[in-house]
């Protein structure tokens, strides 16, 4: 029952907006087609009682014999379907035509045709003072012989059978209204299918999902709002399986690089408590022991600087200081490295002193991490050059070694988590140092690029906008 709860509501609903369409335009097409009708029909008999007139007087004048006055009468009541009465001044009935009771020899109240004797016009509707026993349409015109009033003209139609008529054709247009009510009932229960039949798909698909089974995919491709959702839905879900192809490689990364510290450090442990490892030796591996905490400590710090990056709760400290210094600091905590893999390392600058306007804390970190990789990739007796120049409005600093480089395979990929170009240097980092890089810079709104060649070096460059003046 609950599958088809939204196609239930948009059937009943559009069924309920039909019909009650329908129901209001059939009360308002009986009401303004009666009225329409019977102002028709008194326009009709006031036209015709003015041609019983014009036969009147070609009578009057002899130009008609009296069965010719008789036979035109008897037309012209079959035509409109009423009975017509031929009134003196005193009220008399002295002619009428077939239809209905004979009146013939009977006299009218005056005020049945005091009106009429003034020139006058008059339509009314009911029982024409008792005359009639259903009601009637009544219409009076002056009797006019030879430019004078000589009596009066009546018609009187049966208001029963002109209802009889209009309903007549009400039903009709009740049974069209049926008819298209069915169709409507058809193409109302198609349409509202083509709505919730998309949007049911979605919703097993979006509980595939929350299962697991991000392979999920509805097939909906009409150009309007629901394929436009559907599509959208499709994006979701890749960007979903995704995420979950990330979450499932950032965990085996995590552990990867984890279980092999832990590893180390559980096997000299135990071969320092079961006497495998002897006394004299346990100093030694206890410096391994407290590197490889070492290197865990920065893997977790690591993590939990990506984590910040990822969350957005990174607030940059922006002040401005000397970047020049800053990097004249920075080689300096590398002098012992340095000086045992017998290094060269150059500075250039354009000027001794140059201000930017960035976080100072965060940049130290870009600066350590890439002279870190320059130092680590670089061969000995080899040479890193670091270098900043002003370009417009903002200072380009540079890293640069000439060690194993990265491969234009890997390059593309170095800013990823968890990315090593060397593989084999396994323990030399977790792959997260340019993964975050590149946020911190990016946190900055500026930009961060590699250019490498095999076998030739490597240089990273940054921007961070110049302190003005």
């Amino acid at each position: 029952m609950k599958k088809n709860r939204l196609f239930k509501k948009l059937f009943i609903s559009n069924i309920i907006i039909v019909a009650i369409t329908l129901a209001v335009v059939s009360i308002m097409f009986y009401i303004m087609f009666q009225n329409y009708y019977f102002a028709e029909k008194e326009k009709i008999m006031l036209e015709e009682a003015q041609e019983i007139n014009a036969i009147l007087n070609e009578f009057a004048v002899g130009d008609i014999n009296l069965d010719k006055w008789n036979q035109e009468l008897n037309v012209v009541t079959r035509l409109i379907n009423a009975t017509v009465w031929i009134v003196d001044k005193e009220g008399l009935v002295y002619s009428q035509s077939q239809q209905g009771k004979p009146w013939m020899k009977i006299t009218l109240s005056k005020a049945d045709i005091q009106n009429i004797l003034k020139g006058e016009s008059i339509v009314k509707k009911g029982y024409f003072g008792g005359a009639f026993t259903s009601p009637v349409l009544t219409v009076g015109v002056p009797l006019v012989i030879k430019g004078h009033i000589e009596g009066a003209i009546f018609m009187h139609a049966s208001l029963e059978e002109m209802n009889r008529t209009v309903l007549n054709i009400f039903l009709l247009m009740l049974l069209s209204g049926g008819m298209a009510f069915v169709v409507s009932f058809i193409l109302i229960s198609y349409t509202s299918n083509r709505i919730s039949e998309p949007l049911k798909k979605m919703s097993l698909a979006a509980r595939e999902i929350a299962k697991g089974n991000f392979s999920a995919r509805v097939d909906h491709f009409e150009e309007d709002e629901i394929g436009d959702l559907a599509r959208s839905f499709n994006v979701m879900a890749r960007e979903l399986a995704q995420l979950e192809d990330m979450r499932k490689e950032f965990v085996a990364n995590v552990s990867h690089e984890l279980r092999s510290p832990i590893t180390s450090i559980q096997g000299y442990i135990d071969g320092i408590l079961d006497g495998t490892i002897p006394k004299e030796k346990t100093y030694d591996y206890l410096k391994v022991v407290q590197e490889e905490v070492r290197r865990m400590s920065r893997l977790i710090n690591d993590l939990l600087e990506m984590t910040k990056l990822e969350s957005g709760e990174f607030p940059l400290n922006r002040t401005e200081f000397d970047i020049n210094e800053l990097i004249r600091i920075c080689i300096i905590k590398f002098e012992k490295r340095i000086v045992e893999k017998d290094l060269t390392v150059k500075v250039d600058f354009e000027e001794d002193r140059r201000f930017v306007f960035a976080d100072r804390d965060k940049i130290e970190q870009v600066l350590t991490n890439l002279i870190d990789n320059a130092i680590k990739f670089s061969k000995p007796k080899g040479i890193i050059h670091l270098f900043t120049e002003v370009k417009g409005d903002k200072v380009f600093i540079t890293v640069k070694d000439n060690g194993i480089g990265i491969s234009p395979e890997d390059l593309e990929h170095i800013w990823e988590r968890f990315y090593k170009a060397d593989k084999s240097r396994g323990k030399d980092g977790a792959g997260l140092g340019l993964y975050i890089v590149k946020k911190i810079i990016e946190a900055h709104k500026e930009e961060i690029w590699a250019e490498s060649e095999l076998k030739k070096g490597t240089s990273f460059t940054f921007t961070l906008p110049i302190k003005k003046v």
